[in-house]
Parts: structure tokens; sequence; C-alpha cells
């Protein structure tokens, strides 16, 4: 009966450090994902194509960016509100190298647009910090 308990014991505390562990992991991609669009919310295209990951940039120029994100992003307005919707991670994403990816997706109301769906994924980058690499709206 001991040894069951200190196994069921055990396995709490382990639970509880992973749950920890992603609730960390989650702030983290979350503040970052937040830190980039807050740019982008700013009118600051420009600065959120620097702002991103090496391999985002490898495949889209900054005047492709900012061809992208200007129509789909200026008309809206700005923003009312933003709420996380879900969050999930990968170990691949489409066409870059197996990796750590995050996929936030966030209720946004804009002034001029009302509600939509942005979708934001960012990837672990080799210093362990968590950047830009895609972004969609609908």
């Amino acid at each position: 009966m001991i040894k069951k308990l200190s196994v069921l014991l055990l396995l709490l505390f382990y639970t509880t450090i992973l749950h920890a562990s992603e609730a960390t992991i989650l702030e983290k991609v979350e503040s970052s994902a937040r830190s980039w669009l807050e740019l982008v919310d700013a009118g600051k295209f420009k600065q959120s194509w620097e702002n991103a990951s090496p391999l985002f940039k490898a495949k889209t120029s900054e005047s492709q960016w900012l061809k992208f994100i200007d129509p789909i992003r200026t008309p809206r307005g700005g923003i009312t509100a933003r709420y996380i919707a879900t969050a999930a991670s990968a170990d691949s994403w489409s066409d870059y190298p197996d990796g750590e990816y995050v996929v936030l997706q966030f209720y946004t109301t804009f002034v001029k647009k009302g509600l939509a769906m942005e979708t934001v994924i960012l990837a672990k980058n080799q210093d362990g910090a968590w950047q830009f690499l895609e972004y969609s709206i609908k």
C-alpha cells in the first residue's frame, strides 16, 4: 500500500512539473507573439520583418513582406481586443526544417473590420528564443 501511494505521489509530482513547464513555455511563446503583433498593430511592418525568424527572412524578402502585410492589416484599423483561442506545438512545419514550432490563434477585434482570427506561427531559434515565422488573418 505504501509503495502504491509513493508511486502515485511521484507521478503526481512529475505531472505537476510537466504542466508547469508547458505553462512556462506557453507564456514565453505568447509573449513573443504579442510583442511581434504589437509591431504589426502599430504599422511597423518593416520592424516586424526585422524581428522575424531567420527561417522566415530566408524565404520572404522585406519587400515581399511589406506587399503582403500592408493591404491585409492597414484597412482593418486598430485593435480593440485580442484573446488567445488555441495553441499547439509541432516538430515540423510546411517547408521548414524539423525543429520546435508553436501555432497560436487569436480572436482579434478590429476597429474597422470587426472580429477576425489571427494565426501566428513561431519557431524556436538555436538560442532558445521564439520568433515569428508565419502570419495569417481570416
